[in-house]
Protein backbone atom coordinates (compact mmCIF):
# COMPACT_ATOMS: atom_id res chain seq x y z
CA UNK A 1 0.00 0.00 0.00
CA UNK A 2 2.30 2.77 -1.27
CA UNK A 3 -0.39 4.79 -1.38
CA UNK A 4 -0.03 5.53 2.33
CA UNK A 5 3.24 7.83 1.82
CA UNK A 6 2.15 9.26 -1.54
CA UNK A 7 -0.73 10.64 0.93
CA UNK A 8 1.38 12.14 3.36
CA UNK A 9 3.95 13.61 0.31
CA UNK A 10 0.86 15.22 -0.78
CA UNK A 11 0.06 16.52 2.65
CA UNK A 12 2.80 17.47 3.69
CA UNK A 13 3.10 19.98 0.25
CA UNK A 14 -0.84 21.09 1.11
CA UNK A 15 0.14 22.06 4.35
CA UNK A 16 3.50 23.88 3.81
CA UNK A 17 1.75 25.95 1.08
CA UNK A 18 -0.90 26.35 3.09
CA UNK A 19 1.54 27.80 5.81
CA UNK A 20 3.57 30.00 3.30
CA UNK A 21 0.10 31.51 2.47
CA UNK A 22 -0.83 31.77 5.88
CA UNK A 23 -3.90 30.14 4.93
CA UNK A 24 -6.61 29.09 7.37
CA UNK A 25 -7.97 26.03 5.22
CA UNK A 26 -6.59 23.33 1.95
CA UNK A 27 -10.13 22.94 0.59
CA UNK A 28 -8.76 21.14 -2.72
CA UNK A 29 -6.24 19.48 -3.98
CA UNK A 30 -5.50 18.41 -8.05
CA UNK A 31 -3.46 15.61 -8.78
CA UNK A 32 -1.99 14.36 -12.00
CA UNK A 33 -1.40 10.69 -11.54
CA UNK A 34 0.37 8.72 -14.17
CA UNK A 35 -0.91 4.57 -14.82
CA UNK A 36 2.49 3.50 -14.74
CA UNK A 37 2.89 4.62 -10.69
CA UNK A 38 -0.47 1.88 -10.14
CA UNK A 39 -1.56 3.95 -7.91
CA UNK A 40 -5.46 3.20 -6.67
CA UNK A 41 -7.46 6.62 -6.81
CA UNK A 42 -9.87 5.47 -3.76
CA UNK A 43 -7.24 3.89 -1.82
CA UNK A 44 -5.24 7.23 -1.91
CA UNK A 45 -7.92 9.50 -1.29
CA UNK A 46 -8.95 7.22 1.74
CA UNK A 47 -5.77 8.00 2.93
CA UNK A 48 -5.16 11.91 2.52
CA UNK A 49 -8.56 11.75 4.13
CA UNK A 50 -7.63 9.60 7.17
CA UNK A 51 -4.22 11.23 7.61
CA UNK A 52 -5.43 14.75 7.19
CA UNK A 53 -7.82 15.00 10.36
CA UNK A 54 -7.23 17.83 12.59
CA UNK A 55 -5.01 19.92 10.01
CA UNK A 56 -6.02 22.54 7.66
CA UNK A 57 -6.27 19.90 5.24
CA UNK A 58 -9.01 18.29 6.52
CA UNK A 59 -11.90 18.00 4.14
CA UNK A 60 -9.95 18.81 1.56
CA UNK A 61 -11.15 17.00 -2.06
CA UNK A 62 -8.69 15.44 -3.79
CA UNK A 63 -9.10 15.35 -7.44
CA UNK A 64 -7.08 12.82 -9.48
CA UNK A 65 -6.16 13.31 -13.26
CA UNK A 66 -5.26 10.08 -14.06
CA UNK A 67 -2.48 10.31 -17.15
CA UNK A 68 -2.08 7.12 -19.56
CA UNK A 69 0.81 5.83 -20.67
CA UNK A 70 2.73 7.57 -23.81
CA UNK A 71 4.57 4.80 -26.16
CA UNK A 72 6.17 6.11 -28.71
CA UNK A 73 7.16 3.54 -31.84
CA UNK A 74 9.72 4.33 -34.52
CA UNK A 75 6.78 3.50 -37.70
CA UNK A 76 3.56 5.00 -35.80
CA UNK A 77 4.78 7.45 -33.90
CA UNK A 78 2.84 8.40 -30.21
CA UNK A 79 0.06 6.62 -28.92
CA UNK A 80 -1.62 6.74 -25.90
CA UNK A 81 -3.09 3.05 -23.86
CA UNK A 82 -4.71 2.68 -20.26
CA UNK A 83 -2.11 -0.18 -19.53
CA UNK A 84 2.00 -0.66 -20.43
CA UNK A 85 2.52 -2.59 -23.49
CA UNK A 86 5.57 -3.82 -24.72
CA UNK A 87 4.35 -3.76 -28.53
CA UNK A 88 3.24 -0.72 -30.79
CA UNK A 89 -0.78 -0.60 -30.06
CA UNK A 90 -1.42 0.20 -33.81
CA UNK A 91 1.36 -1.79 -35.31
CA UNK A 92 1.56 -4.42 -33.26
CA UNK A 93 5.93 -4.06 -33.54
CA UNK A 94 8.45 -4.20 -31.07
CA UNK A 95 10.47 -1.74 -29.49
CA UNK A 96 8.02 0.93 -28.32
CA UNK A 97 9.77 3.37 -26.00
CA UNK A 98 7.51 4.39 -22.98
CA UNK A 99 7.68 8.41 -22.93
CA UNK A 100 4.68 9.06 -20.13
CA UNK A 101 2.51 7.73 -17.51
CA UNK A 102 4.57 7.86 -15.04
CA UNK A 103 4.21 11.63 -13.61
CA UNK A 104 2.78 12.38 -10.10
CA UNK A 105 2.76 16.03 -9.12
CA UNK A 106 -0.01 18.14 -7.76
CA UNK A 107 -1.46 20.91 -10.20
CA UNK A 108 -3.27 22.93 -8.21
CA UNK A 109 -4.05 23.62 -4.42
CA UNK A 110 -6.86 25.86 -3.23
CA UNK A 111 -6.65 27.82 -0.10
CA UNK A 112 -8.62 29.54 2.36
CA UNK A 113 -7.04 32.61 3.51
Amino acid sequence: MHELGIANEILDAALFEADRHAAKKVTSILLRVGVLRAIEPGNLSFLFEHIARGTPAEGARLEIVEEPVRVECAACGVSEVRTFTPDCPRCKGSGVTVTGGDSLSVLSLDIDV
